[in-house]
């Protein structure tokens, strides 16, 4: 799990993550160095103003592989976004706006945040929906989920209409918060995680990072051997 990034903000100029190409190409070599192979760029979408079209999204990922290969830093980059849950989702679950999914061992996928200070509604819905269109919806760092330490049924509800999960692994080292760290490592014990990603912003967030990849090696093997 820990080579596939699927939650990461290195593309530069376009959110709150990477703020240049010296940037992105240094946590790109960080990631890189903790042994990441593959990492999906996922500015946010339908949030901080972000409407982008997904033959955009496409373009600037190329820019940033060129700019990678230039660095000769060796990452496979490859495009998303993190879809923020409101009235621009669903309209683009009806098909009113792009939606930007990325492929991930054969099947399509689309990452979305749910607010992180109040309960969201209808998740079991847009999740159907998003099935009917042949796309796996994946929810980004539940941990840091509003209602979500207290509700863990809510949680399994969740996955048992399709959706899946997405670990911050950030979350494992207390970045996100005490509460978001106990939440992160419930769901990983239980093992209803499926993916990690770094939701990396900036370059100084690797050394954190590189101590979260230790965690989860460290209570990953403490959940085979028990």
């Amino acid at each position: 799990m820990l080579k596939t990034d699927i939650h990461s903000h290195l593309m530069p100029g376009v959110d709150d993550g990477s703020k240049s190409p010296v940037e992105t190409v240094a946590m790109a070599r960080g990631l890189k160095e903790l042994g990441v192979t593959c990492v999906y760029l996922t500015p946010h979408q339908f949030r901080l103003g972000n409407s982008f079209a997904a033959s955009e999204l496409q373009r600037r990922t190329e820019e940033v592989a060129r700019l990678l290969a230039g660095a000769q830093v060796s990452l496979d980059v490859r495009c998303g976004a993190e879809h923020y849950y409101g009235e621009e989702l669903l309209d683009a679950v009806g098909g009113r706006r792009d939606l930007v999914p990325f492929d991930l061992e054969g099947e399509s996928h689309l990452l979305v945040e749910l607010p992180l200070h109040q309960p969201a509604v209808g998740v079991r819905r847009v999740g159907e929906a998003l099935l009917e269109r042949g796309i796996r919806p994946v929810l980004a760092h539940p941990e840091r989920t509003a209602g979500l330490s207290r509700d863990y049924e809510r949680a399994r509800g969740w996955r048992e209409a399709g959706w899946r999960f997405q670990l911050n692994l950030l979350s494992l080292v207390g970045r996100h918060g005490p509460e978001a760290e106990e939440v992160s490592k419930a769901l990983l014990s239980d093992g209803l995680y499926d993916f990690t990603g770094s939701d990396l912003h900036r370059p100084a967030e690797l050394l954190h990072l590189r101590a979260a990849h230790d965690a989860f090696r460290t209570l990953s093997l403490r959940e085979v051997r028990a």
